[in-house]
């Protein structure tokens, strides 16, 4: 799947949640830029590679929340110059809500996360020379979970635990040479795993709130990691600070980011 088809699906994604979109009066929209430092590391022993560099983030982050019915958000990011590379990221989220108890409610969702990693080393890599690579990892999934509601309307508490499935693909192609003739080679790599994840959030007189995620990714050979943390000071109601930070392995290294931004409601 290419970076095409990839835009396409998620394009095509967005429009059909915007039409099943029905505003109303209690409905959110929050829409963030960010700014801050990412961290990547890239690791291929077949090619005995151990890359570790940081850069600068910038990413683009929109909301839009029905608390009755649904929320979907999409967040976009990209680096330069990391690890010789070009990173791009995004992802794009959909739970519907349903079976509204008092202190809960039940949700579905689907979502599909892009990294993008176009790599030209040159000769600065210890081992294969005119080292170039490109790595493109596509992650849609699918979930199921409840909501529980606990605590005062002064300081809420909100739990969400959740399962879920996801393929993963990746494709890309890579070249490099020891000198002699170059050698190239196509990426292309397909994986099932099952996923299990905690949502716990916690908003304090509606002004101030904090979410923390963890999420495992996992099948009969694998287990990786995915925590991430948010925290949202609102000095109105219509702009507030948000915070960002996110640690995410992958079958060829992790990500970690942290990021701030203004966050604009409307």
């Amino acid at each position: 799947m290419d970076r095409k088809k990839t835009l396409y699906i998620f394009f095509t994604m967005v429009f059909l949640i915007l039409s099943f979109n029905i505003s109303s009066a209690k409905d959110i929209r929050i829409i963030t830029p960010y700014l801050g430092s990412i961290r990547n590391v890239y690791e291929s022993e077949e090619h005995g590679l151990d890359l570790n560099d940081s850069s600068l983030l910038k990413g683009l982050y929109f909301q839009w929340i029905n608390p009755e019915r649904f929320q979907w958000n999409v967040f976009i990011y990209q680096s330069s110059d990391i690890n010789y590379s070009t990173l791009w990221g995004g992802h794009f989220i959909f739970d519907y809500y349903f079976g509204k108890r008092s202190r809960g409610k039940y949700v579905v969702g689907t979502g599909i996360e892009f990294i993008g990693l176009d790599m030209d080393a040159g000769n600065n890599i210890a081992g294969p020379l005119d080292f170039k690579l490109l790595n493109n990892i596509i992650i849609p999934y699918i979930r199921a979970g409840r909501y529980f509601l606990l605590g005062p309307d002064t300081i809420t508490v909100t739990l969400l635990p959740w399962i879920g499935v996801q393929p993963e693909f990746v494709r890309g192609k890579i070249s490099f040479n020891f000198g002699g003739p170059p050698k190239r080679k196509d990426i292309e790599d397909d994986a099932l795993y099952a996923l299990a994840g905690l949502n716990a959030k916690t908003v304090i007189m509606h002004f101030f709130e904090v979410e923390v995620k963890y999420k495992a990714t996992f099948n009969r050979d694998d287990y990786f990691s995915t925590l991430s943390a948010m925290t949202n000071l609102y000095l109105s109601r219509h702009w507030g600070i948000s915070y960002r930070f996110k640690f995410m392995e992958t079958s060829s290294g992790s990500d970690t980011y942290h990021i701030g931004g203004v966050a604009f409601l409307f």
